[in-house]
């Protein structure tokens, strides 16, 4: 490929999966060039779950004790009837999973995690970041690929990596389709640790689950704040009038969990400025790549967050494909095929789950009461390995 190999890898989108890809590639002795859309580099979202596999990752680019020092280990999760606020079970997570799969359960904030990863990009060789660049369509998909922004701006890589989300452009110029709808709403906020005294157990993850919604509740950092994310089927938030707010815009009201136990309204009313977001929906793609462009994390495969590891999923993306880019760097087609072929079974299967996860959580009637049943009697070391498949999995040795 001659002088063409020596273009860097163009990195659409510099969010939790674009920096992640940045700092694998970099490591690997390549140059990379980050496009970010917007003019200031910031994450929305509030709190951010990572599992024994992404915490693997991070330690290996040797992020664990800067992580570690953002993030808290929930010692259980909870898991309660919505209606009766009974406890079903209590998942082990803390020292045992970090036993079990040699690295820890972790929560912090997505903006702390966010600024953790630009910082680390910034201060590597051969990464650039250029700001207020919005890829607005690929002019060649092989090396070398072409982009251009929206502002008419022309740039050139040996290879083109699109990680600009769920609702990436990109993913529809290069197979079609667009995002819709998934039929569940969430209601997302956040408050200091000071200012939820009903939380009465700061140190377990807890899961409520009702008909047609779910609340999950969790400390985010080493002192908060509390995360509190409230999901509802729409068409019954819909019927209860509780659909109130726009998505993003921080003027959702409280949601309406008024016939819940006593002990979940007291948390939720610690809350204020709930924001409302649709969640999005779009069918698995079966390749994903293009000659020398592909996708990574949302923008190719965006999960429902029932098993809270978009973010995770991203980062196990951006690790295996510099690992198939340092395999065959004058191959670009081939890595990224050999990529493809490491991750889509395995995110395919994460984004079922994740939606599957949401099914289980809203049952109502005989469904409820066989679930709820199952929950009650089955071990919780039982349930820790249910999970294997999910925190067993290792893309570095």
């Amino acid at each position: 490929m001659g002088a063409q190999t020596k273009l860097p890898v163009l990195i659409a989108g510099a969010g939790i999966g674009g920096l992640s890809a940045a700092i694998a590639l970099a490591r690997r002795g390549k140059s990379v060039h980050v496009l970010e859309a917007e003019s200031e580099f910031a994450e929305v979202g509030a709190g951010l779950q990572i599992g024994p596999n992404g915490y693997h990752i991070l330690s290996a680019w040797g992020l664990a004790e800067k992580f570690d020092a953002i993030s808290a280990r929930p010692r259980t999760l909870v898991i309660r009837d919505g209606r009766s606020s009974r406890c079903l079970a209590s998942m082990p997570l803390g020292d045992e999973i970090a036993r079990r799969h040699d690295a820890p359960y972790s929560t912090t904030e997505r903006r702390r995690l966010y600024a953790l990863l630009l910082e680390t990009a910034r201060e590597m060789s051969g990464v650039t970041i250029t700001s207020s660049f919005r890829v607005a369509s690929i002019a060649n998909f092989g090396t070398p690929v072409k982009v251009t922004s929206t502002d008419g701006r022309n740039i050139e890589g040996s290879a083109l990596v699109c990680a600009d989300g769920a609702r990436s452009r990109l993913r529809t110029q290069m197979f079609g389709g667009a995002p819709s709808p998934s039929g569940k709403v969430a209601w997302r906020a956040t408050a200091k640790l000071s200012d939820v005294p009903a939380l009465t157990d700061e140190h377990s993850v807890g899961l409520w689950m009702a008909p047609n919604a779910h609340l999950v509740l969790y400390v985010c950092g080493p002192a908060g704040p509390v995360n509190a994310v409230a999901v509802v089927d729409e068409a019954a938030a819909s019927k209860r009038g509780n659909a109130s707010g726009t998505g993003g815009d921080g003027s959702a009201t409280t949601p309406d969990f008024t016939d819940w136990p006593t002990a979940a309204q007291n948390i939720l009313s610690c809350f204020a400025g709930w924001i409302k977001w649709p969640l999005l929906h779009r069918p698995p793609l079966d390749s994903w790549s293009k000659d020398a462009v592909t996708l990574l994390g949302d923008a190719a495969h965006p999960p429902l967050p029932f098993l809270a590891s978009g973010a995770v999923m991203a980062i196990e993306d951006a690790e295996v494909l510099a690992a198939e880019l340092d395999y065959s760097p004058d191959n670009l087609a081939a890595a990224f095929q050999r990529y493809e072929g490491r991750r889509v079974r395995r995110t395919n299967q994460i984004v079922a789950a994740s939606a599957r996860m949401g099914e289980i959580y809203h049952m109502d009637g005989f469904m409820r009461m066989s679930r709820n049943a199952v929950l009650a009697f089955m071990p919780d070391s039982m349930l820790l390995r249910r999970y294997d498949w999910l925190y067993g999995f290792r893309v570095t040795e």
